[in-house]
């Protein structure tokens, strides 16, 4: 993946940070015009099912993270997919993904929040990129 492709992601993952440090104002339409802004591979997800439903949560009660925390998450979630942008269709690329997965996961005690941002959304495009590459 090139630098170009990268900045795109880069660019998918800072946009879910804002929405997420901005929650007491951000609404439905704002996470539609995401949506729409970042239609690459299963990214869009970043917005409906990881911020969205984060925002959906709090709103109900739930407790939210620490600011500081979110953006840990989200960087952690896209060292991960910088690291694994290129996958090589390896058993040993495949455990490395997943124990880092893993590792980050357990520090949000595998909340909904981290399992959609690193399974649903970064585990997913990887294995997306990884299907369109070896499998078309």
């Amino acid at each position: 993946m090139d630098e170009k492709q990268l900045q795109k992601y880069w660019l998918v993952y800072t946009d879910a940070w804002c929405l997420i440090k901005n929650r007491d104002r951000v609404r439905e339409t704002h996470v539609a015009e995401m949506v729409k802004k970042h239609d690459i591979g299963v990214m869009n997800r970043l917005f409906c099912l990881v911020v969205w439903q984060e925002i959906k949560r709090i709103n109900n009660g739930g407790i939210p993270l620490e600011d500081s925390k979110y953006q840990a998450a989200f960087t952690g979630a896209w060292r991960i997919f910088k690291k694994y942008s290129v996958p090589d269709d390896t058993d040993e690329f495949w455990m490395g993904l997943t124990r880092e997965i893993n590792i980050l996961g357990l520090e949000y005690q595998n909340s909904q929040f981290i399992r959609n941002l690193l399974v649903h959304v970064t585990l997913e495009e990887i294995e997306r990129i990884e299907r369109n590459e070896y499998h078309e």
